[in-house]
C-alpha cells in the first residue's frame, strides 16, 4: 500500500526488539468517511450458528519464500527517500520456497549482548511497500494456478490476530484495509508507514536467534522465512501468510525436497504430496510482471529491483517453531497462554521460550515444547469467541462483496474496546495487488462469482438499515449480512 516514507537509515530485518530511540512516530494516514460501527453484540447471534465450524480444518501448506539480504556475499540495503520513485535501491533477493533457520542450540551457558538497531513492524511492507502481499500471492499462484477459485479470504497472522483480539475484548488499536479481488476478499495490515518501527522495546529477541539458529547453506543470507497456508474456518476458506522463526530437525519429519501441496484434516500437521519441480526464475518474474535484477540495471520502478531465486527445501509444518525470550524474573508468568491465539492463527505447533538472567542464557532455562495439543485445547475452550470471529469475518466479506462497498474497498479501524468502525477507503491507500497479478487472480475467481449469481446468492446484500427482508432466503445463503440463517 502507499504511504509516506521515512528518512533512509540502516535497519535490522529480523528480530522482535530494539533499543528505544528518539525517532518520532509517523502521523497516521487520514481516515475515510464512516460507513457504520460494528459492536460485539451485533455478531453474537450469528456466531451461535457457526459454533460447529469454529475450528480450523484441512490445513495445507501452499507456498513459502525467504527474504534475503545479500548481493553476492554482501547485503546492500538503502531505504526509501522522500519520493517513491527513488524507493528500493535495495539489492534484495527473494528466494521462493526458501527454508526457515534450523534450531541449533548452544551448550552450557551463553552470555549475549542486548539487541541493538531498529526493527520494522511489518517486514513485508518494508520490503515491498506498494503491495505487501504481492510476493505471497505470486508464490501461491505459481504453485497452484487455480487457487483463486478455492479461496474466499486472504489475510496474514497480524490481520486475523487483530480481529480475534477485537472479539476477545482486548484493548489494542489497529487499522487494516479490506479489498475485493474477484470473489476473494483481502485483509491487509496497515501501519502509519511501511517502514514503521517497533518503539520502546528492549531485550534479546534478535541476538538470541542469531546465536541459537542457523541459516543453512541453501538459504544462507536470509533475513526471514514467510509461510503461506490455507485452511477452512467458519465455513470460509482462508489463505494466511505468517512468519516462522525456525524449524526443529527430527528423524521422523526431516527436511524434504521441494513440494508445494499438502493436506491434513484438523490442522497443525499438513502432510506433503509428491514433490513438484521448482518454477524457473523467468516464470516467476513474468507472473509478477517484473524483470530480474542485475547490478547494471537502474530502473525507477519498485518491481524491477526485485531479484528472484528459487531454492531451499520445504519444511513440514509440524517442525516449525515460534520463539520468545523473557527475563528469568518473570518465569512464573504463563507466556504460552498469551501466545496460543497467535499460534492458532498461524498453525505453528512448537514453541520455544528462552529465559535469561541479564542476557545469560542457560540450557536449563530454555523450554522447547510441542504445543499442538495446547493449541487444540485452546480452540475448544474458546469456541464462543472463535464463532464470533467467524461471524465477523463473514459480515466484512459480505459487505466488501456487496454493491455498497465502493470498488470493494473498506478500512477497518479499532480504537475503542467492543467497537469496530467500517470506513470508506481513501484513494491514497493504493491497491492490494499490481495490475497484472490482480488480472490473473480475477480471471480465475470471477468464475466463482458467476456460479454464485446463477445460484441466486447475488440477491443477498448487507443490510444495515434495520429493515430486514428474509423472503428471498434459501439454503444457499451463507453470505447474507442481514438474516438469521448465516
Amino acid at each position: 500500500m502507499l504511504y509516506s516514507s521515512q528518512k533512509a537509515r540502516p535497519y535490522k530485518w529480523r528480530g522482535n526488539s530494539h533499543k528505544s530511540d528518539d525517532t518520532p512516530a509517523s502521523p497516521p494516514p487520514l481516515l475515510g468517511p464512516l460507513i457504520l460501527s460494528l459492536h460485539k453484540e451485533d455478531i453474537k447471534e450469528a456466531a451461535k450458528e457457526l459454533s460447529a465450524d469454529a475450528a480450523i480444518q484441512d490445513c495445507r501448506h501452499v507456498a513459502s519464500y525467504n527474504w534475503l539480504d545479500k548481493n553476492g556475499s554482501v547485503a546492500t540495503i538503502l531505504l526509501p527517500g522522500k519520493n517513491w520513485s527513488s524507493l528500493l535501491h535495495y539489492q534484495i533477493l527473494t528466494c521462493f520456497v526458501g527454508q526457515p533457520p534450523l534450531w541449533t542450540p548452544m551448550p552450557g551457558s551463553v552470555q549475549l549482548r542486548a539487541d541493538g538497531g531498529q526493527y520494522f513492524r511489518d517486514k513485508n511492507a518494508a520490503r515491498f511497500p506498494k503491495h505487501p502481499l504481492e510476493l505471497a500471492v505470486a508464490a501461491c499462484l505459481e504453485s497452484s494456478p487455480n487457487l483463486p477459485t478455492e479461496i474466499e479470504v486472504v489475510a496474514c497472522g497480524s490481520t486475523l490476530g487483530n480481529l480475534l483480539r477485537f472479539v476477545r475484548g482486548q484493548d489494542k488499536p489497529f487499522r487494516m484495509l479490506v479489498e475485493k479481488v474477484g470473489s476473494t476478499v483481502f485483509f491487509i495490515r496497515r501501519e502509519n508507514t511501511p517502514t514503521e518501527l517497533i518503539p520502546n522495546v528492549h531485550g534479546y529477541g534478535h541476538s538470541f536467534p542469531e546465536a541459537f539458529t542457523t541459516w543453512e547453506p541453501a538459504v544462507r543470507g536470509s533475513a526471514s522465512h514467510q509461510r503461506v497456508i490455507r485452511y477452512t474456518f467458519g465455513g470460509l476458506t482462508f489463505l494466511v501468510r505468517s512468519e516462522a522463526d525456525g524449524y526443529i530437525k527430527d528423524g521422523a519429519t526431516d527436511s524434504k525436497p521441494l513440494s508445494l501441496k499438502g493436506t491434513n484434516v484438523g490442522g497443525l500437521n499438513p502432510t506433503l504430496e509428491k514433490p513438484s519441480p521448482p518454477a524457473s526464475v523467468d516464470e516467476l518474474a513474468k507472473l509478477l510482471s517484473i524483470s530480474t535484477f542485475t547490478g547494471s540495471q537502474k530502473s525507477t520502478t519498485q518491481a524491477s529491483r526485485l531479484r528472484i531465486d528459487v531454492g531451499g527445501n520445504l519444511i513440514n509444518q509440524s517442525q516449525l517453531f515460534d520463539l520468545k525470550t523473557r527475563s528469568i524474573v518473570t518465569a512464573g508468568r504463563d507466556y504460552l497462554a498469551e501466545e496460543l491465539p497467535r499460534l492458532w492463527v498461524s498453525q505453528i505447533p512448537n514453541f520455544i521460550l528462552a529465559f535469561h538472567t541479564r542476557g545469560m542464557f542457560r540450557a536449563s532455562d530454555i523450554q522447547v515444547r510441542n504445543v499442538r495439543e495446547d493449541v487444540r485445547q485452546w480452540e475448544v475452550e474458546h469456541n464462543d469467541e472463535l464463532g464470533q470471529l467467524g461471524a465477523l469475518v463473514r459480515r466484512i466479506v459480505n459487505f466488501s462483496l456487496s454493491t455498497k462497498a465502493r470498488n470493494g474497498k473498506l478500512e477497518l479501524c479499532h480504537d475503542a474496546v467492543g467497537r469496530l468502525d467500517v470506513r470508506e477507503q481513501l484513494p491514497d491507500a493504493g491497491d492490494v495487488l499490481s495490475e497484472g497479478l490482480r488480472t490473473r487472480w480475477e480471471a480465475a475467481s470471477d468464475r466463482v462469482l458467476d456460479e454464485r449469481d446463477e445460484a441466486g446468492a447475488s440477491l443477498f446484500e448487507w443490510d444495515d438499515t434495520g429493515e430486514k427482508d428474509f423472503t428471498a432466503c434459501s439454503e444457499f445463503c451463507s453470505y447474507c449480512g442481514g438474516c438469521n440463517t448465516y
